[in-house]
């Protein structure tokens, strides 16, 4: 599926054997959208999705990095327990923790991802239409707009994990003075440390999620023209339950690149960090913080795709009630 509507030229029978994508109903695929419109509407989605998931976010990180915790009254036993912690030891606000750094990376990143993945998709979809090339392009176009972001956005990612972490417990100044530490000992390419595991983590993640959130969006289209309360309740839907399943499967990866983005010189190299682990904690090491991962990232996901696909919705049928 193209996440912009489009024109498709085939004949019934062609339309009928092949898997389509394409989820907007017959008298909607008209209707288009601009880039910079497309970038709005990321920007808005990225805006309240963090708003509303940056605490799940803390307590996830926090969870995942148990080992640096002050002591074991500071550690949390939970999600809920962790957000109980947090307000009462740092004060309300310090559930935003992250929040700046975290909008700085999430604009530019939701512009470059989901812009990028309608870009790709529009671009590529007559060359291979027909085709398995087709059939998966969720899959391997979703992949690969991930990893142009998460490459560009490695740096801000980093910042705002120490942030998050037991290191930035003093605030902005504590976490940029070991950022900068970080960088005068080991060099400029140390901000892109994590990348790895954070490729493995996101590249699957949106594999997973666009194949589900394409399929899901195909199975509830329908003829009529969708008002955009529908178009928001049927992507949120899309959107959520796409992310909770690549969430709870990736959450091994997301613990890795926590754990390397907070780590010391002692746990430089990938392998000895994940022997370390599972040595130490087991395969349930993996997934701590999976609660509040699946959490944020179910309600991120759903939030942020549906806020996408209604402000495409919105500009396209403002456009279409001008040019008449």
């Amino acid at each position: 599926m193209s996440m912009t509507t489009e024109t498709t030229a085939s004949s019934p029978a062609a339309s009928t054997s092949q898997l389509s994508y394409n989820v907007y109903p017959a008298n909607q695929r008209q209707q288009t959208t601009s880039s910079m419109e497309k970038v709005l509407s990321a920007c808005a989605g990225a805006v309240a999705t963090m708003l509303f998931v940056n605490p799940f976010d803390l307590v996830k990180t926090r969870l995942q990095e148990v080992s640096k915790m002050p002591n074991a009254e500071g550690r949390y036993l939970g999600t809920i327990d962790g957000l109980t912690k947090i307000v009462r030891n740092e004060g309300t606000l310090a559930l935003w923790k992250g929040l700046s750094p975290g909008l700085l990376m999430a604009i530019p990143s939701t512009s470059i991802y989901y812009v990028g993945y309608d870009y790709i998709r529009d671009h590529t979809k007559s060359r291979f239409q027909g085709t398995a090339m087709d059939t998966y392009a969720p899959l391997w176009i979703g992949g690969l707009a991930r990893t142009v972001t998460a490459a560009v956005v490695s740096p801000m990612e980093l910042f705002r994990t120490r942030l998050q972490s037991a290191e930035g417990a003093g605030g902005f100044k504590d976490a940029l003075a070991g950022v900068r530490v970080m960088i005068h000992s080991q060099g400029i390419l140390s901000l892109w440390r994590g990348l790895v595991p954070t490729m493995l983590r996101d590249v699957p993640f949106s594999a997973i999620y666009w194949m589900m959130y394409e399929e899901f969006k195909r199975q509830l289209q329908t003829k009529d023209q969708q008002t955009h309360l529908q178009q928001f309740q049927y992507s949120f839907f899309a959107g959520a339950t796409s992310g909770t399943v690549a969430a709870v499967v990736t959450t091994p990866f997301d613990v890795v690149k926590t754990r390397r983005q907070v780590s010391s010189n002692k746990e430089k190299h990938l392998v000895r960090l994940i022997q370390n682990i599972m040595v130490n904690e087991g395969v349930g090491g993996f997934f701590r913080g999976v609660v509040p991962r699946v959490m944020k990232v179910s309600v991120a996901s759903g939030i942020m795709i549906s806020s996408y696909e209604v402000g495409k919705h919105f500009f396209a049928n403002r456009e279409q009630g001008v040019s008449r």
